[in-house]
């Protein structure tokens, strides 16, 4: 059964934190959260949660307008408000603003999550008779982050993406890696027009403006290449990403974004908007302290939930998978086996492995990758 996609919007931390323990629930998957303003919208059209709960205060005004955005902006989405104070006058106002249901906080996890559950299944009833869809609700967004560079996080990303077209799904990547981003090395294309070209414009919600400056490759693979010098980094700003991926999303089954190694704001907008992050490790002592420490890390952002381990260049050394279990406290259900020569060869030919060499080991275990992101997306 798939999980229903919760996101809390709010500008009380300490509510959001306690609200979002409560939907620690096989039924529930939080998707993420928000300040209330224009960025909790864009952030909302880009997580597409199917329940979306807003903390109100006395006035609500603010909450009131979020609410009445995301009824027109996001058709098919159900609003619960969290009131500290009921009146006939904010529960008047709320249904005119969309919202499915108004609860008075406190409130206990069991009637929070049943109210989730009913106001969804709901509009999914709805949603299924009714001859028109959501186009964009089924699309996804994978960010492809490691804790350090040159751990092969970039040659995952790319066999990745090469794989889930292989399976008939329709892919756009992206290369975040701005200042040294070289996906289009990988893929042999030409990068004469990259994400740097289109930012400096306002064509980022353009969706033919996207598609001119976009490398095709022959694998079916569509890439939004890194600028070519890393003085243009400074044009691509957070919004310009949130932008791209919000208007892409009808267009593809899957975004993958490739990251840098390191937690600045390009890469938490990417890994905010994502329905998964692999995070990607190698089995070496600085690698795995780094990887353990982006784990507390994204615990504490509320971003741990939909990150899967990624083990990559896996061999018969000293540190097994077992020592690495124990070291990061997580059971590793994603490895890749060390071959440098064909991940090599490949590389330097700018053909994916899953496509040059599919029969070998190390391709073999990126297809599996691909279809494993498929299974651990349906799941939440």
């Amino acid at each position: 059964m798939k999980k229903i996609k919760v996101m809390i919007i709010g500008n009380n931390d300490n509510q959001i934190y306690e609200i979002k323990s409560f939907l620690e629930n096989d039924a529930i998957a939080f998707v993420g959260f928000s300040k209330l303003g224009e960025i909790a919208l864009e952030k909302t059209l880009s997580l597409n949660p199917q329940v979306i709960i807003i903390l109100c205060n006395a006035e609500g005004s603010d909450a009131l307008d979020m609410a009445q955005k995301i009824y027109v902006k996001l058709p098919g989405s159900n609003v619960i408000f969290l009131c500290d104070q009921m009146s006939v006058a904010i529960i008047d106002k709320a249904m005119f603003a969309g919202v499915r249901k108004v609860l008075q906080l406190p409130v206990d996890s069991e009637t929070l999550i049943e109210n989730i559950e009913l106001v969804n299944q709901v509009e999914k009833s709805r949603y299924e008779n009714s001859s028109q869809g959501v186009s964009n609700r089924e699309s996804k967004v994978v960010t492809v982050f490691g804790a350090k560079g040159g751990i092969g996080k970039t040659t995952i990303a790319v066999n990745v993406g090469a794989a889930l077209a292989k399976m008939g799904k329709k892919v756009v990547m992206i290369d975040a890696k701005l200042q040294f981003g070289d996906m289009n090395v990988f893929f042999n294309v030409d990068s004469k027009n990259t994400i740097s070209d289109l930012t400096q414009g306002s064509d980022c919600g353009d969706i033919d403006a996207i598609k001119r400056i976009m490398a095709l490759h022959f694998s079916g693979v569509t890439i939004l290449c890194a600028p070519k010098s890393p003085e243009y980094a400074e044009y691509v700003t957070v919004k310009n990403i949130d932008t791209i991926i919000n208007t892409l999303r009808p267009y593809y089954d899957y975004i993958i974004i490739d990251t840098p190694p390191m937690f600045n704001d390009i890469t938490m907008s990417a890994i905010e908007n994502s329905n998964l992050v692999l995070l990607i490790a190698e089995p070496d002592i600085s690698t795995l302290r780094n990887t353990k420490t982006s784990l507390s890390i994204l615990d504490s952002l509320l971003q741990r939930d939909k990150t899967e381990i990624v083990i990559n260049r896996v061999s018969n050394g000293m540190i097994s998978i077992k020592d690495i279990q124990k070291v990061l406290d997580v059971t590793i259900k994603n490895k890749v086996p060390l071959d440098l020569k064909t991940a090599l060869t490949c590389h330097n030919k700018g053909i994916p492995l899953v496509i040059e060499a599919p029969k070998t080991l190390i391709a073999q275990e990126l297809i599996k990758l691909g279809k494993n992101v498929i299974d651990l997306i349906e799941k939440k």
